[in-house]
């Protein structure tokens, strides 16, 4: 069985793969992972076909049982490395932070119904890109707003950014 850090993770990905099949992105998994749990692709129409566009972005997705809440933020733990990662993305290629907020008892992460299958709570997104290098040798507090839901209008909007070379 898998360890219970890594349920959450695949848990997160899983979140990340629904919102991006739901907004018409493709997805890959980087081999090896370096930093990087997931690549979004942007597919466009070409003709009869259909093929990837160039756009996309890197992800890495992280997921916390025992979140720090507030009304209007989510504090979040990032260890050191994630944090050197994202905070120097490639040029051309974005990167960010998607964290799941799963509640303490596992048994409450899922419910399955023949008509739906519940996923809980939500997951906020964030970019690094531009944050300074840290003195701290483990981890990065962070504070995410949660107004950025990680959704689909959220996603939507982050890969108009990157197709416009807006910032993400």
């Amino acid at each position: 069985m898998l360890t219970r850090n890594h349920r959450q993770e695949a848990l997160c990905r899983a979140y990340i793969q629904a919102i991006a099949a739901r907004c018409g992105i493709g997805w890959s998994t980087p081999h090896p992972d370096y930093g990087i749990d997931l690549t979004l692709n942007d597919i466009e129409v070409r003709g009869h076909f259909r093929a990837e566009s160039g756009y996309k972005l890197d992800v890495q997705a992280k997921s916390a049982s025992r979140a720090n809440l507030t009304e209007t933020h989510l504090r979040f733990d990032l260890d050191l490395k994630a944090y050197e990662t994202l905070r120097q993305p490639l040029p051309g290629c974005p990167r960010v932070l998607v964290v799941l907020v799963l509640p303490h008892d596992e048994d409450q992460w899922t419910t399955q119904l023949e008509e739906e299958l519940i996923l809980r709570y939500c997951a906020y997104w964030t970019s690094l890109r531009g944050q300074g290098p840290t003195k701290n040798r483990r981890s990065v507090r962070l504070v995410l707003p949660r107004t950025n839901v990680f959704s689909i209008g959220a996603l939507q909007a982050i890969m108009n950014r990157i197709k416009t070379g807006a910032e993400v």
